[in-house]
């Protein structure tokens, strides 16, 4: 009986909803171009759930024609998805288009993820993105902020730098093995929570009895994307969640709601007894006490959950990246500690003030950016009307993604584009130049282009620069380290990282001290 009404309901719903959705089966407008292979009703969806990474799938599509060069529509079930892959492309949609592209898609992953569509990441664009947008860019990531919070950014260092130093220590051993990719997490975690509720670091946030729960529940949450729920392109799935997409999203936000009211109520008798810091959820508390409607708890919450998913596993992952590159690397990782061993005094930690006499060692975060953007393709647009990009009629509706992974390995715009070379960056750096437009955009670009690039470059070039003085690194093995990637809409190592290091003789009173 459940077969028969699976069966009607295609024949009744999803076959006329796809005749009426699909623009481009009956309109004669000028369309961007679309691969052949599509399917009826499903179009190319099976191109999401394929075991090869998404953005090397499209990749390999976009360059095996120039006619996908800079635009290619997909069908996939009653929705459209337009991937750029050219600078071009992206000037033409995030400069010349942006407003019609401000938007964002509503997804089934999204209507758990957003806070009612409230939170900065996802809320449309209006009013309240404005303002959200406005108080994150005075508030935590304007020039001043970040000096402010670069006491921070130290302490969270030399937590690292204490974690990894006590293991040598503790086991009696010269050299020890350890997985970067906790330890990193760990670094990118007490920044955040340190930032957001003003508490000291001390030995680590993420091992305190107040907040393990939440390290855990944060290190083990699988990041939710537009491309993981089949019900969003064909509402069946969704009808019968199929696939459990929803149940499993359902159980994960009740989990991280109870998470956030504790920590929200936490601070807040602390800020109401008079125990006021210069916190993140401080500088939301006195927004609220003057206009409570504006600035409720729900807007709380949503900017907690922006900040910590994009603030942890992105940079805790560019720093496992930017590793296996340099011991993958043996001359580069010479040339970056030449470089520290020139322009840092001995016997010191470093700073953030440091970094600007760093010029090698930021072009190995750029190079590692480039290489490996945390997330391949860039959060959802979506066309709020119809609108011209270039030669093309885009349909309302469309959702437009930006694939930063191919840009940023197109080899017509990136000499030997999959060579590790930070050099390419380092007269733009030392020049003090602008980046390079809409050919390197790892943290996006355009109005809802991230606020936090500042903040991350900072965290991953202090802690890169400050593990790389302290201690030496060796690969476990004698082959090279495996690159591959995992198969997530984030860009993680599919293996994480294990390396062996030791402390650096000239180091060992410093160290002590920590």
């Amino acid at each position: 009986m459940e077969l028969i009404n699976l069966l009607l309901y295609i024949t009744l719903f999803i076959l006329p909803l796809a005749i009426c959705k699909f623009p481009f089966l009956k309109s004669k407008k000028r369309l961007p171009p679309s691969p052949p292979g599509a399917l009826p009703i499903i179009g190319h969806l099976r191109l999401l759930f394929i075991s090869t990474p998404l953005h090397r799938t499209l990749q390999a599509i976009s360059t095996n024609s120039n006619q996908y060069a800079h635009y290619m529509l997909l069908k996939l079930g009653t929705r459209n998805l337009l991937v750029l892959s050219s600078p071009a492309a992206m000037e033409e949609c995030f400069h010349k288009n942006d407003v019609a592209l401000a938007n964002r898609p509503r997804s089934i992953a999204a209507d758990y993820n957003s806070y009612d569509y409230t939170a900065m990441g996802m809320a449309n664009h209006g009013p309240l993105w404005r303002n959200l947008r406005r108080i994150t860019a005075t508030e935590i990531f304007s020039s001043s902020s970040l000096q402010a919070s670069s006491s921070i950014r130290h302490d969270a260092v030399r937590c690292l730098l204490r974690d990894l130093y006590r293991s040598t220590t503790t086991t009696n051993k010269g050299t020890q093995k350890i997985d970067l990719k906790l330890k990193f997490f760990e670094l990118t975690f007490n920044v955040m929570m340190s930032m957001f509720t003003g508490e000291p670091i001390g030995d680590g946030l993420c091992h305190s009895e107040e907040y393990k729960w939440f390290f855990e529940l944060l290190r083990n949450a699988h990041v939710p994307s537009l491309f993981m729920a089949p019900g969003d392109y064909l509402p069946i799935f969704k009808y019968f969640d199929v696939f459990k997409v929803e149940k499993s999203l359902a159980a994960m936000s009740i989990k991280r709601d109870a998470c956030f009211e504790e920590i929200i109520e936490r601070c807040r008798k602390k800020y109401n007894e008079g125990k006021k810091s210069k916190s993140i959820l401080d500088v939301f508390f006195s927004l609220q006490q003057a206009d409570p409607e504006q600035y409720n708890d729900l807007i709380i919450k949503g900017m907690i959950l922006t900040m910590f998913t994009a603030g942890t596993d992105t940079s805790a992952m560019a720093l496992e990246w930017a590793m296996s590159l340099l011991l993958n690397h043996p001359e580069a990782l010479k040339k970056a500690l030449d470089e520290l061993n020139n322009n840092i005094e001995p016997h010191r930690l470093l700073e953030d003030s440091d970094i600007s006499n760093l010029p090698f060692i930021q072009s190995i975060v750029q190079e590692t950016l480039r290489l490996y953007p945390p997330v391949p393709l860039l959060l959802p647009h979506e066309v709020t009307h119809e609108c011209k990009i270039d030669q093309y009629d885009v349909p309302s509706g469309t959702i437009v993604v930006a694939n930063v992974w191919a840009i940023h390995r197109d080899p017509k715009v990136w000499p030997e584009p999959d060579k590790f070379m930070p050099e390419r960056f380092m007269q733009s750096i030392v020049q003090g130049e602008s980046k390079d437009g809409f050919k390197f955009i790892p943290f996006g670009i355009g109005r809802r282009g991230c606020p936090g690039g500042g903040l991350a470059t900072r965290i991953i070039a202090l802690a890169l620069a400050s593990v790389l003085r302290s201690f030496e690194w060796e690969k476990i093995g004698d082959g090279p380290i495996d690159m591959s990637e995992g198969v997530q809409f984030l860009l993680p190592r599919a293996k994480p990282l294990e390396a062996l290091y030791r402390p650096r003789s000239e180091m060992l009173n410093v160290m002590n001290q920590v």
